[in-house]
């Protein structure tokens, strides 16, 4: 059985990481709409992923960081590279062609959930608590607050699509699993390979499916280039340093702040104003980490307490 690296206690850092990558996954789904239509979700899976390459390589290559030294390494990275970005990117920005980007939010929203019990099925120390239960339902609860209102408005159903979704949420649920299977391989290391392994993934369907180029406005440029360099560079380093630290079920509820993102987004550009759900939903989102944070320090204090409790005497022979 693989063995996976060993995690320590969240910090209030760690939640600022957490906070910070939903912010970023919540605008992907924008940048994505704002992109996709012109470009095509091949191009543009194949865009974003060559403007990450580039950089994260650079960076790579100046810490002088070596290849991963064992064939064990490269399977899982190659496993991740088709799991958490060639698979989920493109089912993803095919999907935002024909649903709404609240929609494909909400049902990545359920990835929390997934995440959790693959990683108490998978690693020996990311386990089933009760303050992990209790924060995940807290965090969909506030999901559903901040979506509700527009799927009670009606929207069309496409079945392809929100099967695209899923399947695209369930990639991401698997790779997570594997980043903690890397064992002798740094994070820009491990993330410019994962790149460069999609970059050759998808050169042979495109030169398959013969599609031009794609000619973009600038609008449309700009959204590629932040999904790219943001959306999948960044945020990509940022998730594989949580999980390598803190765990895969601690990361996943970065997905909580992606509608709430969303939302708060389009007040601060478009003026949209800020509801009660969007108040209650943070309400959620925030009690369901201070649950979970409560419940690990008070389970961390009672290990301590046992492991360094005194022995009792042992009785005295007469």
């Amino acid at each position: 059985m693989l063995s996976p690296n060993t995690l320590r206690h969240p910090t209030l850092v760690d939640l600022l990481k957490i906070v910070l990558l939903g912010a970023i996954w919540g605008s992907a789904f924008l940048a994505i709409k704002l992109s996709v239509h012109e470009t095509g979700p091949l191009w543009l899976v194949m865009i974003r992923v060559a403007i990450a390459f580039l950089p994260i390589a650079m960076f790579a290559w100046w810490r002088k960081d070596p290849l991963p030294p064992t064939l064990h390494d490269w399977l899982v990275i190659i496993a991740m590279s088709l799991l958490n970005t060639v698979g989920p990117f493109f089912l993803i920005s095919w999907a935002e062609l024909h649903i709404p980007a609240g929609v494909t939010s909400l049902i990545m929203g359920v990835g929390p959930l997934a995440t959790m019990v693959a990683a108490h099925f998978t690693t020996p120390d990311d386990r089933f608590t009760g303050g992990k239960i209790m924060s995940m339902f807290l965090g969909f609860a506030g999901l559903a607050l901040v979506v509700g209102p527009g799927l009670s408005q009606g929207i069309g159903f496409d079945a392809l699509a929100y099967a695209a979704v899923w399947s695209g949420m369930l990639c991401y649920v698997a790779a997570g699993t594997l980043i903690r299977f890397v064992r002798r391989t740094s994070v820009p290391m491990m993330t410019a390979v994962n790149m460069g392994v999609g970059i050759l993934a998808l050169t042979p369907l495109l030169l398959v499916a013969h599609h031009p180029f794609p000619q973009m406005s600038g609008t449309a440029a700009l959204a590629a280039l932040y999904l790219g360099l943001v959306c999948t560079g960044f945020a990509y380093l940022l998730r594989a340093n949580i999980t390598l630290t803190v765990g895969q079920s601690f990361m996943s509820m970065a997905s909580y702040f992606m509608p709430v993102s969303g939302v708060l987004l389009a007040w601060a550009v478009l003026g949209e104003p800020v509801t009660w759900h969007i108040i209650s939903a943070l309400a959620c989102v925030i009690g369901g980490f201070l649950v979970s944070r409560r419940r690990s320090a008070t389970a961390t204090s009672a290990s301590g307490a046992r492991r360094h409790s005194p022995r009792p005497p042992a009785p005295r022979k007469e």
